[in-house]
């Protein structure tokens, strides 16, 4: 069972002395939100999510390094493959590349970006990347990106696992297909993720493989306080604005003292869920601490 946390994506954070502290404290992984332009989150003031995990790859030793989502159609694909490889080859093969198709603010047309077959593009990008990540001279040839001989270094230390995102069933089914594994969206309550995964599971085995190898992690949007009021309190505005939604953080955060997060984790433990996001949005260093109690009742 593997545990992360959520990089501070803010401007003026102390990034280096929390990514120290997380490691000392035995966390598994850090991971960061992509905040696309003219995706819904691109209003919030974040660093870029690629960008602060080569930061970070720099001050750290083991726990691997996720950006999720990175929103696929609006990215060039080479460019893309160039960044990651750089920043898996900065941290000694610890990326993992979360991916998906977002969601519009409506601006992307007035941006330069592609509105129409946004599956399409997720999909080509990621055989072309792994085209480019596993030929000397790759080639490819899609609907939309065709190309041959082309050369881009350097190449990840070695597989660099793709996972998809995305709730839908039409998502569940393409990471059955496509996928290296899958992570659980924040936004996204726990009863309706459980439902996800049984549909998972039901696609993998279709496709031939192995459910109990497929790597599965869910974003878990979480405050800690002495009382579920207060956690609540001081997560609301901040989640339901990141996102626009009010009632947000009602729906699928889980709020309380460390023994009832723990408890409403719980659930997607049992489920199979192989890593869980401890996603915490405010006093950074002080959820961390209280992340590493959840962490600890969890495994007991």
């Amino acid at each position: 069972m593997r545990f992360s946390v959520p990089l501070p994506q803010l401007a003026g954070d102390d990034v280096a002395t929390f990514a120290r502290r997380a490691e000392e404290l035995g966390f598994d992984g850090f991971w960061t939100l992509d905040s696309a332009v003219a995706g819904r989150t691109a209003h919030n003031p974040m660093l870029d999510g690629l960008q602060l995990l080569s930061y970070v790859a720099a001050i750290t030793k083991t726990p691997t390094l996720g950006v999720a989502v990175i929103v696929l159609p609006r990215r060039n694909a080479a460019l893309l493959a160039k960044e990651l490889a750089t920043v898996d080859q900065l941290s000694g093969g610890r990326v993992v590349a979360g991916v998906g198709l977002g969601v519009s603010d409506g601006s992307e047309a007035a941006l330069g970006f592609p509105t129409d077959r946004h599956v399409r593009r997720m999909t080509e990008t990621v055989k072309a990347m792994r085209a480019f990540w596993t030929q000397e001279e790759a080639s490819f040839d899609g609907e939309l990106l065709s190309f041959s001989g082309v050369r881009i270094q350097p190449k990840p230390v070695a597989t660099l696992p793709i996972w998809f995102g995305g709730a839908h069933p039409n998502a569940i089914r393409r990471a059955a297909r496509l996928a290296d594994g899958w992570i659980g969206a924040g936004s996204q309550a726990t009863a309706a993720v459980l439902d996800q995964l049984r549909l998972l599971r039901e696609q993998l085995e279709q496709a031939g493989r192995d459910p109990d190898v497929f790597p599965t992690a869910k974003r878990v949007y979480i405050s800690v306080e002495s009382d579920e009021q207060t956690a609540r309190d001081k997560l609301t505005p901040i989640l339901d604005g990141m996102y626009g939604a009010p009632g947000l953080t009602d729906r699928v955060a889980v709020c309380g003292t460390a023994e009832q997060v723990a408890e409403g984790i719980r659930p997607l433990i049992d489920a199979g869920v192989g890593e869980i996001l401890l996603h915490f949005l405010h006093e950074s260093s002080e959820q961390l601490e209280a992340a590493a109690e959840v962490r600890r009742l969890l495994l007991g």
